[in-house]
């Protein structure tokens, strides 16, 4: 038997500093922490399918939020492609597991989990932590 992905606590350390950012960032963990909760190895396509969806989708609302402030704040370029890379990179491997699962592919709860919670660690402690950073600095004017 495969041991459960361990539900994320949020922490102070996840904080970005930004508090639209903070709170879309607490949903995602919910969803996830959800998914953990709901997926067992018998569960059907179906579970697979409904999670898989609702986290895509508020994943791309998150994803346009912040890619707003960016625009909005005249991120660095440079950072802002890789930022936005980051997040269309998500988006293609979360399409491919939806198009896996309707075409009857498996996918492990730990596959999955193990993919999302990685991920969103990865992009919240790093890449949007740099955003929050910069959005939190005093402006010039």
């Amino acid at each position: 038997m495969k041991n459960d992905c361990p539900a994320i606590v949020w922490n102070a350390k996840m904080t970005t500093g930004v508090q639209i950012i903070d709170k879309q960032h607490q949903i995602l963990v919910d969803m996830l922490n959800d998914a953990n909760s709901r997926l067992t190895e018998r569960s059907g396509r179906e579970v697979f399918e409904e999670i898989v969806h609702d986290l895509l989708y508020y994943a791309l609302y998150h994803f346009d939020t912040e890619e707003a402030l960016m625009v909005e704040h005249h991120y660095d370029q440079t950072l802002q492609e890789i930022h936005f890379r980051e997040h269309r990179n998500f988006s293609r491997i979360a399409a491919q597991l939806q198009q896996d699962l309707q075409q009857n592919k498996l996918i492990s709860k730990d596959e999955l989990l193990g993919f999302l919670n990685g991920w969103l660690l990865n992009h919240i402690m790093k890449t949007d932590k740099q955003l929050g950073d910069f959005l939190c600095q005093p402006s010039d004017s």
